[in-house]
């Protein structure tokens, strides 16, 4: 059974975006365009993903996503089904997991092909003044290892900021989402084409929330759909989801959602299909060594 997500402004990026809706005559703001439903929530992911950081849809194999854990773990690449059963586990050749924080899938950086890109941008008291994408092509689930992944490193224009949110489009251009510890939320563009051995300086777009005052208004995660028409923002406990015209312009979420109804332990990641379906993730408790899971929504986007 399907159970609509209602929409709590409570929470401080929701009520951040609604400050900027349009408003109505009667001088209130407009509800978002897009409503959504909990399809599943609550999959137990595989125990070796207790900390699923991020995860994105497959081009390639239907039904397969692709998912990796948080820092410090060993560099594998984990291949999943929406009923949270593991369909494959893989190294990611010459790559080193320092803070993996959320995964993408686009065009591979010079053509050929579509590209899993690993966003080892966690910078949580670490600050750290470069942050690094691990690229390499899209593998088959059964595969024992990736082909060798491509490292591009860009620096911080100004003091390090923890960043686990990344979308590439399908023109390439790599986005990232500040988490907003001790910050404003903010929309950071990785310079492109990517080359190796050149470390651009990365971009500040736009600020999208004030710095986040309630810990579970934190970003943690990104996901563009794979037409590039729109870009999912989540925090800890809510979801924005953005044409991707009015993200990289001045434009306000089409969609603000509270998901406390998933009840998930640590929310972190999101992937987003072109239908408007949504998948989330999130991390076991630490304490309790318990495995994460997985959640499925259905959201009605415009054509």
């Amino acid at each position: 059974m399907e159970i609509p997500i209602g929409r709590r402004p409570a929470l401080a990026l929701v009520a951040a975006v609604l400050a900027g809706c349009a408003r109505g005559d009667a001088g209130e703001a407009k509800a978002p365009e897009v409503a959504c439903a909990v399809v599943e929530k609550g999959i137990t992911l595989p125990e070796e993903l207790r900390e699923s950081s991020g995860i994105v849809a497959s081009r390639r194999h239907a039904g397969v996503y692709w998912s990796h854990n948080d820092s410090g773990r060993h560099p594998d690449l984990f291949a999943v089904g929406l009923d949270g059963q593991l369909l494959g586990k893989m190294t990611v050749t010459g790559a080193q997991n320092n803070d993996w924080e959320d995964i993408a899938l686009g065009p591979c950086p010079g053509g050929g092909g579509d590209c899993l890109y690993l966003a080892d941008t966690g910078n949580n008291g670490k600050k750290r003044r470069h942050v690094t994408l691990w690229v390499f092509p899209e593998p088959v689930p059964g595969d024992g290892a990736t082909a060798p992944a491509r490292e591009f490193k860009a620096r911080f224009p100004g003091d390090p900021t923890d960043i686990e949110a990344l979308a590439v489009l399908p023109d390439g251009r790599v986005l990232l989402v500040s988490k907003g510890n001790n910050d404003v939320v903010e929309l950071i563009r990785w310079p492109t084409p990517l080359q190796a051995g050149i470390e651009p300086t990365l971009e500040p777009l736009r600020q999208l929330a004030p710095e986040p005052t309630e810990l579970g208004d934190r970003v943690t995660g990104a996901s563009a759909s794979p037409d590039g028409r729109f870009v999912a923002v989540r925090t800890y406990a809510a979801l924005a989801i953005y044409r991707t015209a009015g993200l990289l312009g001045t434009g306000t979420p089409i969609a603000q959602l509270d998901l406390d109804p998933l009840a998930e332990t640590q929310g972190e990641a999101v992937s987003l299909a072109n239908d408007g379906s949504v998948v989330l993730t999130s991390e076991g408790p630490g304490s309790k060594h318990l495995p994460g899971t997985i959640s499925r929504l259905r959201c009605a986007l415009p054509r």
